[in-house]
Protein backbone atom coordinates (compact mmCIF):
# COMPACT_ATOMS: atom_id res chain seq x y z
CA UNK A 1 0.00 0.00 0.00
CA UNK A 2 2.84 2.59 0.72
CA UNK A 3 4.71 1.22 -2.15
CA UNK A 4 1.67 2.27 -4.03
CA UNK A 5 1.14 5.61 -3.02
CA UNK A 6 4.88 6.46 -3.15
CA UNK A 7 4.77 5.39 -6.97
CA UNK A 8 1.72 7.53 -7.26
CA UNK A 9 3.16 10.54 -5.49
CA UNK A 10 6.31 10.35 -7.78
CA UNK A 11 4.44 10.19 -10.47
CA UNK A 12 2.33 13.64 -9.92
CA UNK A 13 5.91 14.70 -8.60
CA UNK A 14 6.98 13.74 -12.06
CA UNK A 15 3.97 15.38 -14.13
CA UNK A 16 4.12 18.69 -12.35
CA UNK A 17 8.03 18.76 -13.18
CA UNK A 18 6.86 17.47 -16.43
CA UNK A 19 3.88 20.41 -16.91
CA UNK A 20 6.88 23.12 -15.48
CA UNK A 21 8.97 22.31 -17.88
CA UNK A 22 6.61 22.30 -20.98
CA UNK A 23 5.63 25.45 -19.63
CA UNK A 24 9.17 27.40 -19.48
CA UNK A 25 9.59 26.11 -22.93
CA UNK A 26 6.25 27.19 -24.34
CA UNK A 27 7.15 30.85 -22.65
CA UNK A 28 10.48 30.88 -23.76
CA UNK A 29 9.10 30.45 -27.53
CA UNK A 30 6.30 32.54 -27.24
CA UNK A 31 8.73 35.30 -25.73
CA UNK A 32 11.46 34.65 -29.06
CA UNK A 33 8.36 34.84 -31.17
CA UNK A 34 7.51 38.48 -29.97
CA UNK A 35 10.99 39.62 -30.01
CA UNK A 36 11.24 38.38 -33.20
CA UNK A 37 7.80 39.75 -34.63
CA UNK A 38 9.13 43.43 -32.44
CA UNK A 39 12.11 43.05 -34.96
CA UNK A 40 10.81 42.47 -38.17
CA UNK A 41 8.20 45.26 -37.39
CA UNK A 42 11.22 47.73 -36.70
CA UNK A 43 13.00 46.61 -39.35
CA UNK A 44 10.12 46.74 -41.84
CA UNK A 45 9.73 50.93 -40.38
CA UNK A 46 13.29 51.21 -40.72
CA UNK A 47 13.17 50.22 -44.57
CA UNK A 48 10.29 52.22 -45.65
CA UNK A 49 11.00 54.94 -43.60
CA UNK A 50 14.63 55.60 -44.59
CA UNK A 51 15.83 58.25 -46.19
CA UNK A 52 16.13 57.88 -49.57
CA UNK A 53 19.67 59.98 -50.02
CA UNK A 54 22.61 59.28 -47.87
CA UNK A 55 22.54 61.39 -44.26
CA UNK A 56 26.41 60.99 -43.89
CA UNK A 57 27.59 64.39 -43.00
CA UNK A 58 31.30 63.74 -44.16
CA UNK A 59 30.31 63.70 -47.60
CA UNK A 60 29.58 67.32 -46.81
CA UNK A 61 33.19 68.19 -47.54
CA UNK A 62 33.41 66.21 -50.81
CA UNK A 63 30.35 67.99 -52.02
CA UNK A 64 31.49 71.81 -51.33
CA UNK A 65 35.28 71.31 -52.00
CA UNK A 66 34.54 70.48 -55.55
CA UNK A 67 31.42 73.50 -56.13
CA UNK A 68 33.82 76.05 -54.92
CA UNK A 69 35.61 75.49 -58.01
CA UNK A 70 32.04 75.94 -60.36
CA UNK A 71 32.37 77.68 -63.62
CA UNK A 72 28.11 78.60 -63.82
CA UNK A 73 25.59 78.17 -61.55
CA UNK A 74 21.06 78.49 -62.65
CA UNK A 75 17.98 77.65 -60.57
CA UNK A 76 15.27 75.67 -60.27
CA UNK A 77 11.84 76.85 -59.20
CA UNK A 78 9.83 74.22 -57.43
CA UNK A 79 6.07 73.40 -57.82
CA UNK A 80 3.58 74.00 -54.59
CA UNK A 81 3.85 72.07 -51.76
CA UNK A 82 2.56 68.39 -52.61
CA UNK A 83 0.52 68.04 -49.36
CA UNK A 84 0.11 71.61 -48.21
CA UNK A 85 -0.91 72.99 -51.59
CA UNK A 86 -2.02 70.27 -53.12
CA UNK A 87 -4.56 71.02 -55.36
CA UNK A 88 -2.50 73.82 -56.61
CA UNK A 89 0.26 71.36 -57.08
CA UNK A 90 -1.97 68.66 -59.27
CA UNK A 91 -2.81 71.99 -61.35
CA UNK A 92 0.58 72.96 -61.64
CA UNK A 93 1.84 70.04 -62.50
CA UNK A 94 -0.73 69.09 -65.43
CA UNK A 95 -0.70 72.33 -66.92
CA UNK A 96 2.95 73.95 -66.62
CA UNK A 97 5.94 72.27 -68.19
CA UNK A 98 8.16 70.32 -65.59
CA UNK A 99 11.50 68.43 -65.28
CA UNK A 100 12.03 65.93 -62.48
CA UNK A 101 15.46 66.20 -60.37
CA UNK A 102 15.87 63.27 -58.37
CA UNK A 103 12.75 62.36 -58.46
CA UNK A 104 11.09 66.43 -57.50
CA UNK A 105 9.51 67.90 -60.10
CA UNK A 106 10.51 71.30 -60.79
CA UNK A 107 9.32 73.74 -63.78
CA UNK A 108 11.41 73.61 -66.47
CA UNK A 109 12.59 77.44 -66.89
CA UNK A 110 15.96 77.32 -65.55
CA UNK A 111 16.40 80.87 -64.06
CA UNK A 112 19.98 83.00 -64.26
CA UNK A 113 21.46 83.96 -61.36
CA UNK A 114 22.24 87.17 -60.81
CA UNK A 115 26.60 87.55 -60.26
CA UNK A 116 26.17 88.54 -56.51
CA UNK A 117 24.27 86.82 -55.69
CA UNK A 118 25.92 83.46 -57.08
CA UNK A 119 28.37 84.20 -55.29
CA UNK A 120 26.02 84.91 -51.71
CA UNK A 121 24.78 81.30 -52.38
CA UNK A 122 28.47 79.47 -53.23
CA UNK A 123 29.86 81.22 -50.24
CA UNK A 124 26.55 80.32 -48.04
CA UNK A 125 26.65 76.43 -49.06
CA UNK A 126 30.44 76.22 -49.10
CA UNK A 127 30.02 77.39 -45.32
CA UNK A 128 30.18 74.02 -43.21
CA UNK A 129 28.53 76.30 -40.35
CA UNK A 130 25.15 76.73 -42.91
CA UNK A 131 24.71 72.77 -42.17
CA UNK A 132 24.23 70.34 -39.64
CA UNK A 133 23.16 66.30 -39.40
CA UNK A 134 19.88 65.43 -40.57
CA UNK A 135 17.90 64.93 -37.16
CA UNK A 136 14.78 62.97 -38.44
CA UNK A 137 11.56 64.12 -40.24
CA UNK A 138 10.06 67.08 -39.45
CA UNK A 139 6.05 67.50 -38.88
CA UNK A 140 6.10 70.13 -41.91
CA UNK A 141 3.96 68.42 -44.37
CA UNK A 142 6.94 66.21 -45.98
CA UNK A 143 9.97 67.69 -47.30
CA UNK A 144 9.63 69.61 -50.38
CA UNK A 145 12.19 71.19 -52.41
CA UNK A 146 11.57 74.88 -53.01
CA UNK A 147 14.86 75.50 -55.35
CA UNK A 148 17.17 73.08 -57.23
CA UNK A 149 20.52 75.23 -57.25
CA UNK A 150 22.68 74.04 -59.72
CA UNK A 151 26.19 74.17 -60.22
CA UNK A 152 28.34 73.08 -63.29
CA UNK A 153 32.22 72.62 -62.10
CA UNK A 154 33.49 71.34 -65.76
CA UNK A 155 31.00 68.22 -67.18
CA UNK A 156 29.94 67.26 -63.70
CA UNK A 157 26.66 68.91 -62.19
CA UNK A 158 26.15 69.16 -58.66
CA UNK A 159 22.63 70.76 -57.39
CA UNK A 160 21.76 71.53 -53.62
CA UNK A 161 17.67 70.97 -53.44
CA UNK A 162 16.76 73.32 -50.81
CA UNK A 163 13.43 73.14 -48.59
CA UNK A 164 12.95 76.12 -46.57
CA UNK A 165 10.17 75.10 -45.02
CA UNK A 166 11.57 71.56 -43.16
CA UNK A 167 14.96 73.52 -43.44
CA UNK A 168 16.96 70.84 -45.08
CA UNK A 169 18.96 70.23 -48.33
CA UNK A 170 19.51 67.63 -50.62
CA UNK A 171 23.11 67.55 -52.21
CA UNK A 172 23.77 65.52 -55.03
CA UNK A 173 27.08 65.41 -57.39
CA UNK A 174 28.46 62.59 -59.35
CA UNK A 175 30.66 60.67 -56.36
CA UNK A 176 28.62 62.16 -53.26
CA UNK A 177 25.33 62.68 -52.17
CA UNK A 178 24.09 64.13 -48.81
CA UNK A 179 20.39 64.83 -47.25
CA UNK A 180 21.44 67.02 -43.83
CA UNK A 181 19.72 70.17 -42.22
CA UNK A 182 20.21 73.64 -42.19
CA UNK A 183 21.51 75.96 -39.72
CA UNK A 184 18.52 78.65 -38.97
CA UNK A 185 20.89 82.00 -39.54
CA UNK A 186 21.83 79.98 -42.73
CA UNK A 187 18.46 79.25 -43.82
CA UNK A 188 17.24 83.02 -43.17
CA UNK A 189 20.07 84.15 -45.79
CA UNK A 190 18.69 81.32 -48.27
CA UNK A 191 15.86 82.69 -48.06
CA UNK A 192 16.24 86.42 -48.47
CA UNK A 193 18.44 85.50 -51.57
CA UNK A 194 16.16 82.86 -53.07
CA UNK A 195 12.49 84.21 -52.91
CA UNK A 196 13.06 87.28 -55.19
CA UNK A 197 13.63 84.42 -57.36
CA UNK A 198 9.29 83.36 -57.35
CA UNK A 199 8.56 83.38 -60.91
CA UNK A 200 6.42 80.22 -62.06
CA UNK A 201 5.29 79.27 -59.00
CA UNK A 202 1.37 80.68 -57.57
CA UNK A 203 0.94 82.86 -54.71
CA UNK A 204 0.95 80.50 -51.31
CA UNK A 205 -2.25 79.78 -50.82
CA UNK A 206 -3.51 80.45 -46.76
CA UNK A 207 -3.41 76.79 -46.56
CA UNK A 208 0.19 76.66 -47.28
CA UNK A 209 3.02 76.96 -44.76
CA UNK A 210 5.53 80.18 -44.82
CA UNK A 211 7.66 78.46 -47.70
Amino acid sequence: MTQMFNEDENGRRADRRTRKLAGLLASGLLLDLVLGVLLAISLAYYFINRPDTDTNFRNLSKLTSAVQNADSVVLYEGLPHQHNEQNLFEQELKGKKTVQIHGYPFYEEQLPVKDADAKKLLDLYCNPASFGPWMGEKKCGGYHPDYCIEWHVGQDVYQALICLGCCEVKSYGPKAELYCDIESDALTEFKTILKPYQKNRPPRGPESLDR
